[in-house]
């Protein structure tokens, strides 16, 4: 019988295999790969990549855990990179782009059919067309944790002030869903400012979204400050995040903020005005995962956005670089939804999810007054009420000047103690009143002694509610000076006399009032239960003030001085409001 034929193994295989000594290299011609390509040779030849360029192209080290996805960057400019190649990124995503000088960070705005748009989050000067993008579908993380207390950082976690790397408990994702209705619990714990306007007549609550709107340098960013520096002693977490300022604006307030001892329960989450749009755009959102990480470990929270109609020009910008249609004063089609998932992530938590609560203050300012604004209108629809600050308040020399009757709080009296309640209706309605008639002050005619009345106490209630920025007042303490304002019994001082009074009644009421007295306050119901005693406390002030100052303390001579003076306020007075009309 022949013999059978013997099948050739693999050894036999590679006998027959030969390398031709021409070749400059065993790799196919495709895998010379334009980010790899040496430098080009005089007879218009290039050097082939490497195997291990190749492999390093396919699998970057950048890539610890998952399956990855590497793509190709093939337009950048103003900050918008389009990559090629990554079919399975999501909306969100964050990839990276490797660059000849580092790696940059980018987030996925737009998916098309033939590539993925992207923003860049730091220099986009840097990328090349043809670098390499690595995509993991990753998210925007930042660090949280009480490592960031006294910290101000980017909105990508990295420290601002020099301090060092930041000590985080945990990473937590940038955009993070609402809680839902269930979720959550109706608002019944008032967050006391100290801001003695606020308090009486706009009250806020924990998990409340109150908004702040005013003209430029009325006093918006000085008003929060105040409320986050009185949070103090009220064991409430403080987030400051700053959208679109001024270096120097941030650097300010973050001294003024360590001066009073704030920053030790507050971080700082600043994007400046020279920042890329994308970073001004994702701010509030950064500021809000470092509040959430408190909220769901049951803790209170205040966190305060400045601004967010510099967040609304920012997204417009990038927007419009993205080619997304413009609508209504050029802002795209969602900007309603950039407000509107951000704030409503500020809520009271159910119980079950440990009580917790964020209450946010968002910042909006306004052009001349008009609230009828794009930006202004979706803000007050999504918030529950809005702070007003007055510039005519302000230059009028009222400060914080709050503009109580165009203000609103959707929560209300639901937060307030019930004697502050009490005297902050009495309040409102002494304003609203002085509104009314204080035009008779103009007008040589001759008016009743009521309206007469009404001018002098609303004029003193104005100035009652008049604050320094450095003080504070408790909820005692204001209801004693505005039940000492509403009960006429200020009524016989002279304007330019409260501002002292102000202040001497306060040291003598923290010095020597009963802490009795300040228990019976805070356990009454209705003012009349107090009405005697608070006036006692009155009498107990004027008999010292006339004993240390003495029975002649008014001589002829000052009595005239305070008649010209109070004449020289009415005619200034006079002349600005005809100038007003």
């Amino acid at each position: 019988m022949p013999a059978q034929k013997r099948k050739p193994t693999i050894e036999d295989t590679l006998t027959l295999v030969t390398v031709k000594s021409d070749i400059k290299s065993a790799l196919p011609i495709e895998f010379e790969y334009d980010p790899f390509v040496k430098d080009k040779h005089v007879d218009g030849s290039f050097d082939p990549a490497s195997f291990s360029e190749v492999l390093d192209f396919s699998f970057p080290e950048e890539v610890t855990e998952g399956v990855a996805q590497v793509g190709e960057v093939i337009y950048v400019g103003d900050g918008v990179c389009k990559v090629t190649g990554l079919t399975h990124s999501k909306m969100e995503d964050v990839i990276t782009i490797k660059t000849s000088q580092g790696t940059e960070k980018a987030l996925i705005l737009g998916i098309e059919d033939t590539h993925i748009e992207s923003v860049v989050l730091g220099d986009y000067s840097k990328i090349k067309q043809g670098d390499q993008v690595v995509a993991n579908n990753s998210r925007l993380q930042i660090p949280v944790g009480k490592g960031l207390f006294g910290r101000v950082v980017s909105p990508l976690g990295m420290p601002l002030d020099g301090k060092g790397k930041i000590d985080a408990q945990a990473h937590r994702s940038v955009e993070f869903h609402a809680p839902s209705v269930m979720e959550r619990m109706p608002i019944y714990e008032p967050l006391h400012t100290g801001v003695m306007v606020v308090d009486s007549t706009i009250p806020i609550g924990k998990g409340q979204r109150e908004l702040v709107i005013g003209d430029r340098k009325t006093g918006k960013s000085r008003f929060v400050i105040d409320v986050i520096s009185n949070q103090k002693h009220e064991n409430v977490v403080c987030v400051y995040v700053g959208v679109g300022i001024q270096a120097a604006k941030a650097k300010s307030t973050l001294q003024l903020l360590q001066e009073r001892g704030a920053m030790d329960y507050t971080t700082m989450v600043i994007a400046t005005s020279d920042d890329p749009p994308t970073l001004q755009y994702l701010a509030p959102y950064a500021g809000t995962a470092l509040a959430e990480h408190y909220m769901y470990q049951g803790k209170h929270v205040l966190i305060v956005y400045d601004d967010l109609s510099k967040q609304a020009k920012a997204y417009r910008q990038v927007s419009l670089l993205l080619k997304r249609s413009p609508g209504r004063d050029a802002y795209p089609g969602d900007i309603f939804f950039l407000h509107s998932r951000l704030l409503e992530r500020a809520s009271k938590l159910h119980p079950k999810l440990g009580g917790g609560s964020i209450t946010a203050l968002p910042i909006a300012e306004t052009q001349s007054g008009d609230v009828s604004d794009y930006i202004i209108t979706n803000l007050m629809s999504i918030t529950d009420g809005h702070i007003f600050l007055d510039a005519n308040m302000m230059h009028d020399g009222i400060l914080p000047a709050v503009n109580s009757g165009t203000s609103v709080s959707r929560i209300g009296s639901k937060v307030q103690h019930n004697l502050l309640k009490k005297v902050g209706e009495l309040t409102s309605r002494a304003l609203a009143r002085y509104q009314e008639v204080k035009s008779f002050e103009t007008i040589n005619t001759e008016v009743s002694e009521e309206t007469l009345r009404d001018i002098k106490r609303g004029k003193r209630v104005g100035e009652m509610l008049a604050q320094d920025s450095t003080i504070t007042y408790s909820i005692d303490e204001q209801v004693v000076l505005l039940a000492l304002s509403t009960s006429g019994k200020m009524d016989p001082m002279e304007l330019f006399e409260v501002a002292d009074f102000k202040r001497n009644f306060l040291k003598f009421y923290r010095q020597e009032v009963e802490p009795e007295f300040k228990q019976k306050i805070m356990a009454a119901k209705k003012l009349d239960e107090v009405q005697v005693d608070i006036e006692g406390v009155y009498d107990r002030y004027m008999e010292k003030a006339k004993a240390t100052s003495g029975p002649n303390v008014t001589t002829q001579e000052e009595t005239l001085a305070k008649q010209l003076l109070v004449q020289s306020q009415q005619m200034a007075e006079n002349q600005t409001q005809a100038e007003s009309k």
